[in-house]
């Protein structure tokens, strides 16, 4: 029987007796306690958090396996990143060994990358049911092998990275999670009222900007001086945001909460980030949002910024970005008519002749 927890299922034992298991990439493991029951949530996360395991192979010197095994000790990929990261980046860089992990990375030219890449937009469902591939699904593989073959560049192994000439397949239409319009917002709004982890869940993620790993966190620790401050787990950003009337209203709202964290399960302890990011999907769709994400909601605050004039660097100051590219690529929604006016009425204002 399946349970609200990815790749965990109640089952019963050869003695009959009914019990969790959790199964991910081969790995099969009968856990020590049931969902909801002490000790499953620590169990259950270093289950998750496990490297995959990898077969040792005598490698083809110089081949994609050779390289892989070279990579995952550089700084580019052992110092990069927390181990989640580093889990999902090393998923996406073995399911392209297993397929080419005996090849010459010299033998690799440009065309054969746009052939991978265009082979990897195809969706497809696995005997699971799960569904893989896709374009976001192509442009996650290129990001990981142009680091990939950079390092094959340092080792002098080849001359040029062929992922560098390859073609961005389908960019144009590649912008990731969709960005939620205010329509979307107050249609969210209207189905999930004020006093509902529905609604604290979103005006959370919108008035904080933050990742749905550290939404779920959020709780009164974080309220410092009348501000909130925490930590970003994925980069370590150190961040101190004023609270919005919205959120502040959203939380007194609550009928409870939970000791740790502003949003707990029904059984009043705080979300695992899948367990969480499947509920907000559940919540938009009842909504009637099947398009909206719980990620969506950290582009619609950089969109309102944007359209507030707000700098690039007072943007980067509350989502906690480190670069402008991750800036423009989230500000990419922002009105084109609203700013466009607001810069012409300047440049109108300054240097017109009537």
């Amino acid at each position: 029987m399946k349970t609200r927890y990815p790749h965990v299922t109640l089952d019963p034992d050869r003695h009959g007796k009914v019990r969790a298991r959790f199964r991910k990439n081969g790995r099969k493991v009968y856990m020590k306690a049931l969902p909801d029951q002490p000790g499953f949530e620590a169990e259950y996360k270093a289950l998750m958090n496990a490297q995959p395991r990898v077969a040792v192979l005598p490698a083809v010197p110089r081949s994609v396996s050779d390289l892989c095994a070279r990579f995952y000790l550089s700084g580019d990929f052992a110092g990069r990143g927390n181990d989640e990261t580093r889990g999902r980046r090393r998923g996406l860089i073995e399911a392209f060994r297993a397929e080419f992990g005996a090849q010459l990375v010299a033998d690799f030219q440009f065309e054969h990358i746009e052939a991978i890449l265009i082979g990897r937009t195809e969706k497809r469902k696995l005997d699971s049911g799960r569904s893989v591939g896709g374009e976001v699904a192509a442009r996650n593989l290129r990001k990981e092998l142009l680091r990939l073959f950079a390092y094959a560049r340092k080792l002098k192994w080849i001359a040029t990275n062929p992922v560098e000439e390859a073609e961005r397949i389908g960019r144009a239409r590649l912008t990731g999670f969709h960005p939620w319009t205010e329509a979307e917002i107050a249609q969210y709004k209207a189905r999930h009222p004020l006093g509902t982890r529905a609604r604290l869940a979103l005006e959370i993620m919108l008035w904080t900007g933050q990742r749905r790993g550290d939404t779920r966190l959020f709780g009164p620790a974080h309220i410092i001086r009348g501000k909130i401050n925490f930590r970003a787990s994925k980069n370590g950003a150190d961040l101190w945001l004023p609270i919005a009337p919205d959120l502040r209203r959203a939380i007194d709202a609550m009928p409870h909460i939970g000791l740790k964290s502003f949003l707990v399960t029904q059984s009043g302890v705080p979300f695992s980030k899948d367990g969480f990011g499947n509920k907000v999907r559940e919540w938009c769709n009842e909504a009637g949002l099947p398009q909206c994400t719980a990620h969506g909601l950290r582009k619609a605050i950089a969109r309102r910024m944007a359209e507030s004039q707000v700098t690039q660097l007072g943007i980067k100051a509350v989502g906690g970005w480190k670069g402008d590219s991750e800036v423009t690529l989230y500000t990419a929604a922002a009105e084109q008519e609203s700013l466009a006016s607001v810069a012409m009425g300047q440049a109108i204002g300054r240097f017109s002749d009537s």
